[in-house]
Protein backbone atom coordinates (compact mmCIF):
# COMPACT_ATOMS: atom_id res chain seq x y z
CA UNK A 1 0.00 0.00 0.00
CA UNK A 2 1.64 3.18 -0.81
CA UNK A 3 2.38 6.03 1.70
CA UNK A 4 -0.61 8.41 2.71
CA UNK A 5 0.00 12.14 2.04
CA UNK A 6 -0.22 14.18 5.12
CA UNK A 7 -3.22 16.33 5.76
CA UNK A 8 -2.49 19.55 6.25
CA UNK A 9 -4.70 23.03 6.05
CA UNK A 10 -3.29 25.72 3.25
CA UNK A 11 -4.41 29.35 3.70
CA UNK A 12 -3.97 30.70 0.13
CA UNK A 13 -3.68 34.23 -1.68
CA UNK A 14 -3.81 35.48 -5.01
CA UNK A 15 -1.83 38.76 -5.78
CA UNK A 16 -3.38 41.51 -8.26
CA UNK A 17 -2.25 40.86 -11.61
CA UNK A 18 -0.25 43.90 -12.18
CA UNK A 19 1.68 42.41 -9.76
CA UNK A 20 2.83 39.96 -10.88
CA UNK A 21 6.65 40.66 -12.02
CA UNK A 22 7.03 42.87 -9.03
CA UNK A 23 9.84 40.80 -6.57
CA UNK A 24 8.34 38.57 -3.65
CA UNK A 25 10.12 40.59 -1.17
CA UNK A 26 7.52 43.63 -2.11
CA UNK A 27 4.45 41.99 -1.11
CA UNK A 28 6.02 41.67 2.41
CA UNK A 29 4.93 44.79 5.20
CA UNK A 30 7.48 47.49 5.90
CA UNK A 31 7.95 45.97 9.05
CA UNK A 32 8.34 42.60 8.65
CA UNK A 33 11.46 41.14 10.96
CA UNK A 34 12.06 37.88 8.38
CA UNK A 35 14.57 35.81 7.44
CA UNK A 36 14.19 34.56 3.25
CA UNK A 37 14.82 30.78 2.60
CA UNK A 38 15.50 30.01 -0.98
CA UNK A 39 13.00 27.15 -2.20
CA UNK A 40 14.82 24.34 -2.92
CA UNK A 41 15.59 23.54 -6.86
CA UNK A 42 14.50 20.27 -6.62
CA UNK A 43 11.07 21.30 -5.83
CA UNK A 44 10.87 22.50 -9.23
CA UNK A 45 9.11 26.08 -8.43
CA UNK A 46 9.91 29.28 -8.56
CA UNK A 47 9.21 30.73 -4.94
CA UNK A 48 10.67 32.66 -1.73
CA UNK A 49 10.02 31.38 1.98
CA UNK A 50 9.94 33.69 4.30
CA UNK A 51 10.03 33.39 8.19
CA UNK A 52 9.42 35.73 11.10
CA UNK A 53 12.33 36.41 13.32
CA UNK A 54 10.38 35.80 16.70
CA UNK A 55 11.16 36.05 19.98
CA UNK A 56 9.78 34.20 23.16
CA UNK A 57 7.42 36.75 25.62
CA UNK A 58 5.97 35.83 28.89
CA UNK A 59 2.19 36.19 29.15
CA UNK A 60 0.68 39.77 30.32
CA UNK A 61 -1.00 37.63 32.96
CA UNK A 62 2.50 35.83 34.41
CA UNK A 63 3.45 38.37 36.94
CA UNK A 64 -0.59 38.04 38.38
CA UNK A 65 -0.15 34.22 38.39
CA UNK A 66 3.71 34.78 39.68
CA UNK A 67 2.31 36.29 42.83
CA UNK A 68 -0.12 33.83 43.78
CA UNK A 69 2.31 31.53 43.47
CA UNK A 70 4.90 33.64 45.39
CA UNK A 71 7.44 32.74 42.96
CA UNK A 72 8.42 33.55 39.17
CA UNK A 73 7.28 30.28 36.92
CA UNK A 74 10.16 30.17 34.97
CA UNK A 75 7.64 27.69 32.09
CA UNK A 76 5.50 30.26 31.27
CA UNK A 77 6.07 31.91 27.80
CA UNK A 78 4.54 33.28 24.59
CA UNK A 79 6.00 32.69 21.34
CA UNK A 80 4.39 32.95 17.64
CA UNK A 81 5.29 31.26 14.83
CA UNK A 82 4.73 33.02 11.11
CA UNK A 83 5.87 32.09 7.62
CA UNK A 84 4.77 32.61 4.08
CA UNK A 85 5.89 31.11 0.83
CA UNK A 86 5.58 33.05 -2.19
CA UNK A 87 5.66 32.03 -5.38
CA UNK A 88 5.04 32.33 -9.30
CA UNK A 89 2.88 29.90 -11.29
CA UNK A 90 1.38 30.22 -14.67
CA UNK A 91 2.34 34.27 -14.63
CA UNK A 92 0.16 34.62 -11.46
CA UNK A 93 2.11 35.24 -7.75
CA UNK A 94 0.16 33.57 -5.13
CA UNK A 95 0.56 33.18 -1.10
CA UNK A 96 0.45 30.35 1.10
CA UNK A 97 0.53 31.43 4.60
CA UNK A 98 1.70 29.25 7.93
CA UNK A 99 0.45 30.11 11.12
CA UNK A 100 0.02 34.42 11.29
CA UNK A 101 1.89 34.46 8.36
CA UNK A 102 -1.36 36.82 7.00
CA UNK A 103 0.46 39.63 8.90
CA UNK A 104 3.75 39.29 7.08
CA UNK A 105 2.15 40.40 3.92
CA UNK A 106 0.86 43.71 2.57
CA UNK A 107 -2.37 42.69 1.86
CA UNK A 108 -3.23 46.11 -0.49
CA UNK A 109 -1.60 43.55 -3.24
CA UNK A 110 -3.37 41.08 -2.95
CA UNK A 111 -7.18 40.48 -4.86
CA UNK A 112 -9.49 41.39 -2.05
CA UNK A 113 -12.10 38.95 -3.52
CA UNK A 114 -10.22 35.97 -3.57
CA UNK A 115 -11.04 34.27 -1.01
CA UNK A 116 -14.68 34.60 -1.08
CA UNK A 117 -15.05 33.57 -4.76
CA UNK A 118 -12.86 31.03 -4.28
CA UNK A 119 -15.24 29.46 -1.95
CA UNK A 120 -18.11 29.65 -3.71
CA UNK A 121 -16.75 28.38 -6.58
CA UNK A 122 -15.17 25.13 -4.87
CA UNK A 123 -18.36 24.24 -2.37
CA UNK A 124 -21.09 22.42 -2.56
CA UNK A 125 -23.65 25.16 -1.79
CA UNK A 126 -26.21 22.82 -0.04
CA UNK A 127 -23.06 22.37 2.58
CA UNK A 128 -23.05 25.57 4.04
CA UNK A 129 -21.80 25.90 7.89
CA UNK A 130 -21.07 29.25 8.51
CA UNK A 131 -22.04 32.35 7.07
CA UNK A 132 -20.91 36.05 7.52
CA UNK A 133 -22.84 39.33 7.10
CA UNK A 134 -22.51 42.87 6.33
CA UNK A 135 -26.04 44.04 6.78
CA UNK A 136 -26.56 47.49 5.64
CA UNK A 137 -28.88 48.84 8.15
CA UNK A 138 -28.69 52.59 9.01
CA UNK A 139 -26.32 51.20 11.69
CA UNK A 140 -24.56 49.04 9.79
CA UNK A 141 -24.62 44.98 11.68
CA UNK A 142 -21.97 42.26 11.22
CA UNK A 143 -23.40 39.20 12.06
CA UNK A 144 -21.95 35.59 11.54
CA UNK A 145 -24.94 32.86 11.40
CA UNK A 146 -23.75 29.12 11.97
CA UNK A 147 -25.88 25.75 11.15
CA UNK A 148 -25.59 22.33 13.36
CA UNK A 149 -25.51 20.45 9.90
CA UNK A 150 -24.51 21.58 6.08
CA UNK A 151 -27.46 23.60 4.97
CA UNK A 152 -28.15 26.04 1.93
CA UNK A 153 -28.26 29.50 1.86
CA UNK A 154 -31.88 29.79 2.32
CA UNK A 155 -31.53 28.50 5.96
CA UNK A 156 -29.65 31.19 7.29
CA UNK A 157 -31.83 34.36 6.51
CA UNK A 158 -29.75 36.51 3.76
CA UNK A 159 -31.06 39.37 2.45
CA UNK A 160 -30.28 39.82 -0.92
CA UNK A 161 -31.14 43.23 -1.13
CA UNK A 162 -29.15 44.53 1.94
CA UNK A 163 -26.33 41.53 3.06
CA UNK A 164 -22.75 41.88 1.56
CA UNK A 165 -21.32 38.45 2.16
CA UNK A 166 -18.03 38.08 3.77
CA UNK A 167 -17.00 34.80 4.45
CA UNK A 168 -18.31 31.91 3.92
CA UNK A 169 -17.51 27.98 5.25
CA UNK A 170 -18.91 24.28 3.90
CA UNK A 171 -17.66 20.99 2.25
CA UNK A 172 -16.27 20.78 -1.15
CA UNK A 173 -18.61 19.80 -4.40
CA UNK A 174 -17.50 16.84 -5.81
CA UNK A 175 -14.45 16.73 -7.84
CA UNK A 176 -12.89 19.25 -5.87
CA UNK A 177 -10.54 17.10 -3.76
CA UNK A 178 -10.45 19.37 -0.99
CA UNK A 179 -11.60 18.65 2.66
CA UNK A 180 -13.04 21.90 4.34
CA UNK A 181 -13.39 24.73 2.91
CA UNK A 182 -13.06 28.70 4.09
CA UNK A 183 -13.29 31.65 2.19
CA UNK A 184 -13.59 35.58 2.97
CA UNK A 185 -11.69 38.71 1.34
CA UNK A 186 -8.62 37.84 0.21
CA UNK A 187 -8.07 34.53 1.89
CA UNK A 188 -9.25 30.77 1.14
CA UNK A 189 -8.44 28.23 3.35
CA UNK A 190 -8.81 24.42 2.74
CA UNK A 191 -7.53 21.23 4.02
CA UNK A 192 -5.87 18.79 1.63
CA UNK A 193 -3.71 15.62 1.40
CA UNK A 194 -0.32 16.89 0.06
CA UNK A 195 3.40 16.87 0.08
CA UNK A 196 5.73 19.63 -1.55
CA UNK A 197 5.81 18.33 -4.83
CA UNK A 198 2.05 19.19 -5.16
CA UNK A 199 2.23 23.26 -4.49
CA UNK A 200 2.56 24.38 -8.21
CA UNK A 201 -0.15 21.97 -9.24
CA UNK A 202 -2.36 23.14 -6.28
CA UNK A 203 -1.95 26.63 -6.78
CA UNK A 204 -2.42 26.18 -10.68
CA UNK A 205 -5.80 24.32 -9.21
CA UNK A 206 -6.80 27.88 -7.21
CA UNK A 207 -5.89 29.81 -9.98
CA UNK A 208 -8.77 27.96 -12.24
CA UNK A 209 -10.94 27.79 -9.35
CA UNK A 210 -11.04 31.55 -8.93
CA UNK A 211 -11.77 32.00 -12.55
CA UNK A 212 -14.83 30.18 -12.63
CA UNK A 213 -18.64 31.63 -12.54
CA UNK A 214 -20.24 28.01 -10.65
CA UNK A 215 -21.03 30.85 -7.82
CA UNK A 216 -23.39 32.53 -9.96
CA UNK A 217 -25.96 29.28 -9.81
CA UNK A 218 -26.85 29.96 -6.01
CA UNK A 219 -24.65 33.15 -5.43
CA UNK A 220 -24.72 35.47 -7.73
CA UNK A 221 -26.19 38.12 -5.56
CA UNK A 222 -22.57 38.41 -3.67
CA UNK A 223 -21.71 40.84 -6.49
CA UNK A 224 -24.55 42.99 -5.92
CA UNK A 225 -23.24 45.22 -3.33
CA UNK A 226 -19.60 44.55 -2.40
CA UNK A 227 -17.81 46.35 0.82
CA UNK A 228 -14.47 47.85 -0.68
CA UNK A 229 -11.76 46.88 2.10
CA UNK A 230 -8.24 47.23 -0.28
CA UNK A 231 -6.47 50.29 0.66
CA UNK A 232 -5.06 51.31 -3.07
CA UNK A 233 -8.61 51.54 -3.73
CA UNK A 234 -9.98 53.02 -0.47
CA UNK A 235 -7.32 55.39 -1.01
CA UNK A 236 -7.68 56.48 -4.61
CA UNK A 237 -12.32 56.47 -3.58
CA UNK A 238 -11.16 58.81 -1.35
CA UNK A 239 -9.30 61.47 -3.79
CA UNK A 240 -12.67 61.69 -5.41
CA UNK A 241 -14.08 62.20 -2.15
CA UNK A 242 -12.13 65.42 -1.80
CA UNK A 243 -12.08 66.22 -5.17
CA UNK A 244 -15.75 66.73 -4.83
CA UNK A 245 -15.12 68.36 -1.22
CA UNK A 246 -13.37 70.80 -2.54
CA UNK A 247 -15.33 71.78 -5.68
CA UNK A 248 -18.47 71.76 -3.88
CA UNK A 249 -19.63 68.66 -5.73
CA UNK A 250 -23.72 68.84 -5.08
CA UNK A 251 -23.89 65.12 -4.93
CA UNK A 252 -21.89 65.63 -1.83
CA UNK A 253 -24.73 65.47 1.10
CA UNK A 254 -24.35 65.33 4.89
CA UNK A 255 -27.04 62.43 6.03
CA UNK A 256 -27.72 61.12 9.40
CA UNK A 257 -26.39 57.18 9.14
CA UNK A 258 -28.50 56.86 12.62
CA UNK A 259 -32.25 57.06 13.76
CA UNK A 260 -32.47 60.22 16.18
CA UNK A 261 -35.68 62.06 17.50
CA UNK A 262 -35.91 64.62 15.09
CA UNK A 263 -38.84 66.22 17.51
CA UNK A 264 -36.41 66.94 19.90
CA UNK A 265 -33.68 68.65 17.52
CA UNK A 266 -33.24 72.47 17.56
CA UNK A 267 -30.93 72.27 14.82
CA UNK A 268 -27.54 71.97 13.75
CA UNK A 269 -24.44 73.55 13.00
CA UNK A 270 -20.56 72.73 12.30
CA UNK A 271 -17.03 73.52 13.19
CA UNK A 272 -16.66 76.26 11.56
CA UNK A 273 -20.21 77.76 12.09
CA UNK A 274 -20.78 76.30 15.28
CA UNK A 275 -22.92 79.15 16.44
CA UNK A 276 -25.21 78.83 13.16
CA UNK A 277 -27.54 76.96 13.57
CA UNK A 278 -29.87 75.43 10.58
CA UNK A 279 -33.32 73.89 10.70
CA UNK A 280 -31.83 70.70 8.70
CA UNK A 281 -28.73 69.88 8.14
CA UNK A 282 -27.17 72.43 5.61
CA UNK A 283 -24.76 71.03 3.58
CA UNK A 284 -23.84 73.62 1.52
CA UNK A 285 -22.71 75.92 4.71
CA UNK A 286 -20.51 73.26 5.56
CA UNK A 287 -19.10 72.96 2.28
CA UNK A 288 -18.70 77.00 1.70
CA UNK A 289 -16.32 76.84 5.16
CA UNK A 290 -14.01 74.11 4.26
CA UNK A 291 -10.50 75.77 2.42
CA UNK A 292 -9.59 73.53 -0.79
CA UNK A 293 -6.19 74.05 -0.03
CA UNK A 294 -6.35 72.33 3.30
CA UNK A 295 -8.82 69.75 3.39
CA UNK A 296 -7.91 65.94 3.83
CA UNK A 297 -9.32 62.92 5.12
CA UNK A 298 -7.90 63.99 8.61
CA UNK A 299 -9.46 66.90 8.37
CA UNK A 300 -12.93 65.57 7.37
CA UNK A 301 -12.70 62.96 10.60
CA UNK A 302 -11.78 65.49 12.66
CA UNK A 303 -14.77 68.40 11.71
CA UNK A 304 -17.57 67.79 13.86
CA UNK A 305 -21.82 68.07 12.80
CA UNK A 306 -23.23 69.38 15.71
CA UNK A 307 -27.00 68.07 16.97
CA UNK A 308 -28.31 71.21 19.33
CA UNK A 309 -31.68 69.49 21.08
CA UNK A 310 -34.50 71.85 22.48
CA UNK A 311 -32.49 71.46 25.72
CA UNK A 312 -29.53 73.40 24.32
CA UNK A 313 -27.66 69.91 24.66
CA UNK A 314 -24.91 69.84 21.73
CA UNK A 315 -23.60 66.38 20.11
CA UNK A 316 -21.16 66.06 18.08
CA UNK A 317 -20.21 63.49 15.08
CA UNK A 318 -17.61 63.53 12.75
CA UNK A 319 -18.16 64.59 9.20
CA UNK A 320 -16.55 61.86 7.81
CA UNK A 321 -18.89 59.38 8.89
CA UNK A 322 -22.01 61.59 7.91
CA UNK A 323 -20.59 62.27 4.46
CA UNK A 324 -22.71 60.46 1.56
CA UNK A 325 -21.70 60.59 -1.83
CA UNK A 326 -22.25 58.75 -5.30
CA UNK A 327 -18.93 58.21 -7.95
CA UNK A 328 -20.43 56.66 -11.11
CA UNK A 329 -18.02 54.96 -14.01
CA UNK A 330 -18.57 52.37 -16.51
CA UNK A 331 -18.82 49.29 -14.85
CA UNK A 332 -20.38 50.00 -11.12
CA UNK A 333 -21.20 52.87 -8.98
CA UNK A 334 -19.33 53.36 -5.65
CA UNK A 335 -20.67 54.73 -2.51
CA UNK A 336 -19.79 56.05 0.27
CA UNK A 337 -22.25 56.07 3.25
CA UNK A 338 -21.58 55.92 6.88
CA UNK A 339 -17.49 55.96 6.52
CA UNK A 340 -17.41 53.13 4.57
CA UNK A 341 -16.74 52.68 0.48
CA UNK A 342 -19.20 50.26 -1.37
CA UNK A 343 -19.08 49.08 -4.85
CA UNK A 344 -22.70 48.56 -6.36
CA UNK A 345 -23.01 46.49 -9.32
CA UNK A 346 -24.41 48.46 -12.44
CA UNK A 347 -27.11 45.61 -13.02
CA UNK A 348 -27.76 45.31 -9.56
CA UNK A 349 -28.66 49.41 -9.73
CA UNK A 350 -30.40 49.28 -12.68
CA UNK A 351 -32.50 46.23 -11.59
CA UNK A 352 -33.19 48.59 -8.61
CA UNK A 353 -34.24 51.65 -10.42
CA UNK A 354 -37.10 49.47 -12.95
CA UNK A 355 -38.50 48.31 -9.42
CA UNK A 356 -38.66 52.23 -8.17
CA UNK A 357 -40.32 53.17 -11.81
CA UNK A 358 -42.86 50.37 -11.11
CA UNK A 359 -43.90 52.50 -7.85
CA UNK A 360 -46.39 55.23 -8.81
CA UNK A 361 -46.69 58.95 -7.18
CA UNK A 362 -49.80 59.37 -4.95
CA UNK A 363 -52.58 61.76 -6.19
CA UNK A 364 -52.81 63.47 -2.91
CA UNK A 365 -52.22 67.01 -3.56
CA UNK A 366 -50.19 67.44 -0.21
CA UNK A 367 -49.45 70.92 1.17
CA UNK A 368 -45.58 71.57 1.15
CA UNK A 369 -43.64 71.98 4.48
CA UNK A 370 -43.70 75.56 6.15
CA UNK A 371 -40.82 77.21 7.10
CA UNK A 372 -39.69 80.46 9.19
CA UNK A 373 -37.81 82.53 10.60
CA UNK A 374 -37.68 83.27 14.40
CA UNK A 375 -35.32 84.95 16.09
CA UNK A 376 -32.61 85.49 13.38
CA UNK A 377 -33.18 81.45 13.01
CA UNK A 378 -34.38 79.52 10.61
CA UNK A 379 -36.91 77.41 11.77
CA UNK A 380 -39.05 74.17 9.44
CA UNK A 381 -42.21 72.53 10.62
CA UNK A 382 -41.62 69.38 12.49
CA UNK A 383 -43.35 66.03 11.56
CA UNK A 384 -46.10 66.28 13.91
CA UNK A 385 -47.32 69.76 13.42
CA UNK A 386 -47.62 68.92 9.50
CA UNK A 387 -49.80 65.71 10.16
CA UNK A 388 -52.03 67.79 12.22
CA UNK A 389 -52.48 70.66 9.89
CA UNK A 390 -52.97 68.09 7.14
CA UNK A 391 -55.20 66.05 8.83
CA UNK A 392 -57.26 69.32 10.13
CA UNK A 393 -56.89 70.43 6.18
CA UNK A 394 -57.82 67.72 4.05
CA UNK A 395 -60.19 65.84 6.72
CA UNK A 396 -57.72 62.80 7.50
CA UNK A 397 -57.72 60.81 10.68
CA UNK A 398 -54.80 61.74 12.63
CA UNK A 399 -53.00 58.58 13.96
CA UNK A 400 -49.69 60.47 14.85
CA UNK A 401 -47.85 58.67 17.90
CA UNK A 402 -50.97 56.56 18.47
CA UNK A 403 -49.87 53.35 18.80
CA UNK A 404 -50.86 50.04 18.39
CA UNK A 405 -50.76 46.31 20.32
CA UNK A 406 -49.31 43.69 18.06
CA UNK A 407 -48.39 39.96 17.97
CA UNK A 408 -45.98 39.70 15.90
CA UNK A 409 -44.06 42.95 17.11
CA UNK A 410 -42.10 43.41 20.05
CA UNK A 411 -43.09 46.55 20.90
CA UNK A 412 -46.45 48.55 20.22
CA UNK A 413 -46.38 50.23 16.35
CA UNK A 414 -47.93 52.94 14.52
CA UNK A 415 -51.12 51.82 12.06
CA UNK A 416 -49.51 55.01 9.72
CA UNK A 417 -49.53 58.86 10.61
CA UNK A 418 -52.13 59.26 8.24
CA UNK A 419 -55.74 57.66 6.89
CA UNK A 420 -58.35 59.02 4.33
CA UNK A 421 -61.37 57.75 4.54
CA UNK A 422 -60.29 55.61 1.05
CA UNK A 423 -58.48 53.55 3.08
CA UNK A 424 -55.30 55.27 2.40
CA UNK A 425 -52.61 54.39 4.72
CA UNK A 426 -49.66 57.68 4.97
CA UNK A 427 -46.16 57.10 6.72
CA UNK A 428 -44.26 60.47 6.61
CA UNK A 429 -40.92 61.58 7.62
CA UNK A 430 -38.76 64.27 7.16
CA UNK A 431 -36.23 64.36 4.32
CA UNK A 432 -33.81 66.25 6.36
CA UNK A 433 -33.34 63.11 8.03
CA UNK A 434 -31.70 61.39 5.61
CA UNK A 435 -30.90 58.01 4.81
CA UNK A 436 -31.18 56.85 8.26
CA UNK A 437 -35.08 58.20 8.62
CA UNK A 438 -36.09 57.15 5.09
CA UNK A 439 -35.09 53.56 5.71
CA UNK A 440 -36.86 53.86 9.05
CA UNK A 441 -39.63 55.33 7.50
CA UNK A 442 -40.39 52.11 4.27
CA UNK A 443 -39.63 49.63 7.27
CA UNK A 444 -42.57 51.04 9.35
CA UNK A 445 -44.73 51.10 6.90
CA UNK A 446 -43.80 47.14 6.17
CA UNK A 447 -44.07 46.49 9.59
CA UNK A 448 -47.62 47.51 9.45
CA UNK A 449 -48.63 46.32 6.41
CA UNK A 450 -47.83 42.98 7.61
CA UNK A 451 -49.43 43.55 11.19
CA UNK A 452 -52.62 44.05 9.57
CA UNK A 453 -52.96 41.69 7.22
CA UNK A 454 -51.67 39.02 9.19
CA UNK A 455 -52.71 39.91 12.96
CA UNK A 456 -56.50 39.40 14.39
CA UNK A 457 -55.29 40.92 17.71
CA UNK A 458 -53.70 43.89 15.54
CA UNK A 459 -56.49 44.78 13.81
CA UNK A 460 -58.76 44.42 16.61
CA UNK A 461 -56.73 47.22 19.24
CA UNK A 462 -56.24 49.22 15.69
CA UNK A 463 -60.06 49.50 15.56
CA UNK A 464 -60.07 50.88 19.20
CA UNK A 465 -57.71 53.40 18.44
CA UNK A 466 -59.64 54.73 15.46
CA UNK A 467 -63.02 54.74 17.62
CA UNK A 468 -61.16 56.84 19.74
CA UNK A 469 -60.28 59.25 16.91
CA UNK A 470 -63.36 58.98 14.95
CA UNK A 471 -66.61 57.05 16.18
CA UNK A 472 -67.00 56.01 12.49
CA UNK A 473 -63.69 55.51 11.75
CA UNK A 474 -63.21 52.03 13.19
CA UNK A 475 -64.85 50.45 10.04
CA UNK A 476 -61.82 51.33 8.11
CA UNK A 477 -60.22 48.01 9.63
CA UNK A 478 -62.24 44.94 9.58
CA UNK A 479 -61.43 42.19 12.35
CA UNK A 480 -61.96 39.90 9.60
CA UNK A 481 -62.30 39.91 6.11
CA UNK A 482 -59.67 42.02 5.43
CA UNK A 483 -58.44 42.99 1.86
CA UNK A 484 -54.99 44.12 1.07
CA UNK A 485 -56.31 45.17 -2.14
CA UNK A 486 -58.73 47.82 -0.65
CA UNK A 487 -55.63 49.71 0.66
CA UNK A 488 -52.92 51.46 -0.45
CA UNK A 489 -50.00 52.77 1.09
CA UNK A 490 -48.40 56.16 0.74
CA UNK A 491 -45.13 57.23 1.85
CA UNK A 492 -44.85 61.20 1.95
CA UNK A 493 -41.13 62.87 2.34
CA UNK A 494 -41.35 65.91 3.58
CA UNK A 495 -38.83 68.19 1.77
CA UNK A 496 -38.91 66.48 -1.58
CA UNK A 497 -41.41 67.32 -4.13
CA UNK A 498 -43.03 64.77 -6.19
CA UNK A 499 -41.12 65.67 -9.28
CA UNK A 500 -37.28 64.24 -7.71
CA UNK A 501 -38.87 62.67 -4.65
CA UNK A 502 -37.60 58.56 -6.21
CA UNK A 503 -34.34 60.63 -7.85
CA UNK A 504 -33.13 62.09 -4.99
CA UNK A 505 -33.03 59.61 -2.49
CA UNK A 506 -30.05 57.90 -1.11
CA UNK A 507 -28.86 54.71 -2.73
CA UNK A 508 -29.12 52.93 -0.05
CA UNK A 509 -32.71 54.10 1.00
CA UNK A 510 -33.72 53.06 -2.84
CA UNK A 511 -32.51 49.57 -1.94
CA UNK A 512 -34.73 49.85 0.82
CA UNK A 513 -37.67 51.07 -0.83
CA UNK A 514 -37.22 48.52 -3.65
CA UNK A 515 -37.14 46.02 -0.89
CA UNK A 516 -40.42 46.96 1.04
CA UNK A 517 -42.17 47.89 -2.40
CA UNK A 518 -41.96 44.10 -3.63
CA UNK A 519 -42.72 43.04 -0.31
CA UNK A 520 -45.89 44.67 0.64
CA UNK A 521 -47.24 44.80 -3.05
CA UNK A 522 -47.10 40.74 -3.12
CA UNK A 523 -48.87 41.20 -0.22
CA UNK A 524 -51.70 42.47 -2.62
CA UNK A 525 -51.57 46.32 -1.25
CA UNK A 526 -51.37 49.64 -3.58
CA UNK A 527 -48.06 51.41 -3.44
CA UNK A 528 -47.35 54.84 -3.83
CA UNK A 529 -45.20 57.48 -2.74
CA UNK A 530 -44.96 61.33 -2.52
CA UNK A 531 -42.94 64.76 -1.63
CA UNK A 532 -44.03 67.94 0.22
CA UNK A 533 -41.86 70.37 -1.14
CA UNK A 534 -40.60 73.15 1.47
CA UNK A 535 -42.59 76.28 1.15
CA UNK A 536 -42.38 79.73 2.91
CA UNK A 537 -45.10 80.20 5.65
CA UNK A 538 -46.33 83.40 4.28
CA UNK A 539 -47.23 81.28 1.13
CA UNK A 540 -48.70 78.55 2.40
Amino acid sequence: MPNRKPYRNLNALLAKNEYSEIDFSDFLGEDSPVTQLEVLEQHNFEGALYIRNSQEKRPRWASLVDEIAGMEIGVLSNKSSSAVLILRVDGRVLAFTFGYGRFLLNTCYFEQDFGLRTALNTLNHQSLRSVDLHTLEDQPIQKKTQATRGSEASVFGIDIFRDVLRAVTGSPRAGVGYKNISGGDAFYSFGIDMVVADIPQIAANLLGYCELEIYKRSFDWVDNIRRVKDEASIASLNESLLEAVKTRNRGIVLTMPEIIEWDSVLGFSFTRSKHELSPTIDTNKYLENVDPNSVSIESLRRDRLYITDMHDNEFGHSIYKYLYFELDDDDAKNVFFGGNWYEINNSFMRAIDATLDRIGLSGIQFPGVQTWVDDNKKMIEKEGDYNQRVAHDLRFHLLDKRLVKSSKTTSPIELCDLLTSEKQMIHVKHRKGGSAGLSHLFAQGSVSAEALLGDRMFRKEARKVLRRVDSDAHDLVPIDGLKSADYEIIFLILGDDNASVKSSLPFFSKVNLARVYENISQRGYAVKIAGAAVVARDAA
